[in-house]
């Protein structure tokens, strides 16, 4: 008698499995053009997206701030990764830095940025500045970036403590200045945000806006590449195919995070063409598998961005004073204290946009230096004594 009669689990053993998708595999996403009439539209078809098991979009300028539309499409989804694409040159850094933050804590950890440079002349008229050239412009794009994680990194996890007999909301030593002195800007922080649930969210840089940003955004800062792909002559799943595989191939340059489809028609039928290529970029094994907990829906009949009980309650004391700290800062959504160290609210089945992008969590870097109690700190406070005397 053979094992595998003596043991019928044997032979099923034995037997290869099925191969699954090989993991860090690109995200799939549809790039939507916030337009102001389309807004109603958007709003209809990003959870049917999520439904058919989109992995995200990216949202580009029409006549409405990217961000904001992020924001508004936030709580209509649960699953859907929302990466505004939006400029970092004729923008106010530290602005720019908090309104990502709250797109994180509104969409529960599932924003990213998708950097783009601005070359218009008349984007720089807009805020009374001349046009930068290229390489200035590139110059720039590096500053703001690195500035913003610094601004995203100013807040310790445990920053909030929400102490309400001292009448302290945050402890000011878990607080930390940004002190960026750039090229063109200076920058102090910390940020009015409290940490979001991803910490420091994820950077990608679209091929549209590689030349404009420059090699160093393109491939040393930001978190990795997304694949643009036009799809307004039509979305033919093997061609497409062929171009995400022959990308993912690719042994230089940054990784692949994200596959980006560009121009599709929503007056024709979006959802079917897209459905179309996740089944042939799935089976392939070129996109990341769809996310679990993608379109569920509430009592109401909504879609809920987080299911509910999911979501810890904001539970911010009005008013309370900060230890330290000019000014208590609220946020919306999921404060930072609350996050685990993976970047997800406690009890949520949702992965941040970080793990599905394949990028490991992101940890906070304390700065003893620039603490924002160091006014009170003594060995700061002797040292400036001695050195006045």
């Amino acid at each position: 008698m053979t094992d595998t009669a003596l043991h019928p689990d044997a032979e099923s053993a034995a037997t290869p499995a099925a191969a699954g998708p090989p993991p860090g595999l690109p995200v799939l996403a549809v790039d939507l053009v916030a337009d102001p009439g389309l807004l109603g539209r958007l709003a209809e078809l990003a959870p049917d997206l999520e439904r058919a098991g989109l992995g995200a979009v990216t949202i580009s300028d029409g006549g409405l701030h990217p961000v904001h539309v992020a924001s508004f499409l936030a709580p209509l989804t649960r699953t859907l990764g929302l990466l505004p694409r939006t400029d970092a040159v004729y923008v106010e850094p530290f602005h720019l830095a908090t309104q990502l933050m709250s797109l994180d804590h509104v969409s529960h950890g599932r924003a990213g940025w998708l950097l783009a440079a601005e070359t218009d002349p008349a984007a720089a008229a807009a805020v009374g500045r001349t046009v930068l050239g290229l390489e200035a412009t590139a110059r720039e794009a590096a500053d703001v970036l690195e500035a913003a994680r610094l601004v995203w990194d100013s807040w310790a996890p445990d920053a909030v403590v929400r102490d309400a007999a001292r009448g302290v909301y945050v402890d000011a030593s878990r607080l930390q200045y940004a002190d960026v002195e750039a090229e063109t800007f200076s920058l102090r922080g910390p940020s009015i945000t409290p940490r979001s649930p991803q910490g420091l969210l994820p950077v990608l840089v679209a091929d549209t806006d590689r030349r404009a940003v420059g090699e160093r955004v393109a491939t040393e800062l930001a978190d990795g590449r997304a694949l643009d792909i036009d799809v307004s002559g039509g979305a033919h799943p093997a061609r497409i195919a062929e171009v995400v595989e022959a990308a993912l191939a690719g042994v230089d340059g940054p990784a692949v995070r994200l596959v980006r489809l560009v121009g599709l028609d929503l007056e024709a039928d979006p959802l079917g063409t897209v459905g179309a290529l996740i089944t042939t970029l799935r089976e392939r094994h070129l996109i990341a598998p769809a996310p679990e907990g993608r379109g569920e829906r509430g009592a109401d009949g909504a879609p809920s961005a987080i299911a509910p009980g999911d979501a810890p309650s904001a539970g911010q004391p009005g008013g309370a004073k900060s230890a330290g700290q000019p000014g208590g800062a609220t946020s919306a959504g999921v404060s930072g204290d609350a996050l685990s160290a993976g970047g997800r609210a406690p009890g949520a089945s949702v992965p941040s946009l970080r793990e599905r992008l394949g990028l490991s969590p992101a940890q906070h870097a304390p700065d003893p230096e620039r603490r924002a109690d160091r006014a009170r700190r003594t060995d700061l406070t002797d040292q400036t004594r001695e050195e006045s005397a």
